[in-house]
């Protein structure tokens, strides 16, 4: 269902957007001008708008759940140290949505995977 896009939802966008980080729901309200009016039950129900439009996408763990500007299928690492997450830069692997097609005889439109592993920041402090 195609909903308008109200100033808001739009400030909710150009915020997750134009910052270019992964963001919890709180860092968009934060990010917020504070006479904007919008609380954090409002952001919550914009990002889950733009969500399901499309927009942006939605990452999740076990213990983790940010959400990304970039609504292109990628991959995700999930530092267990720090609780950063970021984009994995490589090339999108359709071999993996045509495998697990054939095995499970479905249609596979697109994956997310999400590595937990140590970001470059928190790897140097371990040397």
């Amino acid at each position: 269902m195609k909903r308008r896009m109200t100033r808001q939802r739009q400030m909710v966008l150009d915020v997750i957007r134009g910052h270019g980080n992964h963001m919890h729901a709180e860092d968009v309200l934060e990010r917020l001008s504070e006479n904007s009016g919008i609380g954090l039950a409002t952001v919550y129900r914009n990002l889950n708008v733009l969500c399901e439009e499309g927009k942006i996408q939605k990452v999740s763990g076990n213990h983790f759940s940010f959400y990304d500007g970039n609504p292109e299928p990628h991959d995700h690492l999930y530092c267990v140290r720090c609780g950063k997450v970021m984009d994995v830069d490589m090339a999108y692997d359709k071999q993996m949505d045509q495998n697990v097609s054939e095995f499970l005889h479905v249609d596979i439109y697109s994956h997310s995977v999400t590595y937990e592993g140590l970001c470059p920041n928190c790897l140097k402090e371990e040397e």
